[in-house]
């Protein structure tokens, strides 16, 4: 029956997104007794660390790095287990999809390895990364997460981001300009 009724909605109102969107105004908060936890740790990487990495799926996301972004990782001893891109400036008009100030950023990837995942580790990811670009003069960040992406929102709710909004978006009859509506969360 989902699937019927997934099809009828897609023929009536068009191909549609909807998207949960997270901000946090990075703060102060302390993750050095966290990062010293286990053996893994946190730090910026740049694009030939990732397109270096023995693991494919790390290797996938070099593309994201580069000139207006804002690299990190996660270790575990030398091995990039996950990472995350935060994208500014010129480089963010390429998405556009949430007005961003001078100083602000927007999250547009976060990835951890399957064998890493549902140990924490992308809300600690999130939290050093927000912590660097404070320290780099960033004032607020900004995160688009896919409304049912449940192991995302929770690493955003972990990490003590707050949603702002949500943005729902449709293309019925295939109009020039898809029609959409940005709402309370």
């Amino acid at each position: 029956m989902k699937p019927l009724l997934k099809k009828l909605l897609r023929t009536l109102i068009g191909e549609y997104s909807y998207y949960y969107i997270y901000a946090n105004t990075p703060s102060a908060t302390d993750v050095t007794e966290e990062n010293s936890k286990g053996s893994l740790r946190f730090g910026p990487v740049d694009q030939a660390c990732i397109s270096n990495s023995p693991d494919e799926l790390i290797q996938a996301q070099a593309n994201y790095a580069g000139s207006g972004c804002f690299a990190y990782a996660c270790y575990q001893q030398q091995r990039i287990v996950a990472l995350c891109f935060y994208w500014y400036g010129e480089r963010y008009l390429s998405r556009n999809f949430w007005p961003l100030e001078a100083n602000q950023a927007k999250l547009v990837q976060i990835i951890c390895l399957p064998e890493m995942r549902g140990q924490g580790i992308a809300s600690r990811l999130i939290i050093a990364s927000s912590q660097q670009l404070q320290a780099q003069g960033f004032t607020r960040l900004y995160a688009r997460i896919w409304h049912s992406n449940t192991p995302s929102l929770n690493a955003f709710i972990k990490a003590q981001w707050k949603p702002i909004a949500r943005v729902i978006s449709c293309n019925p009859l295939r109009l020039k300009k898809p029609m959409r509506l940005d709402l309370e969360p």
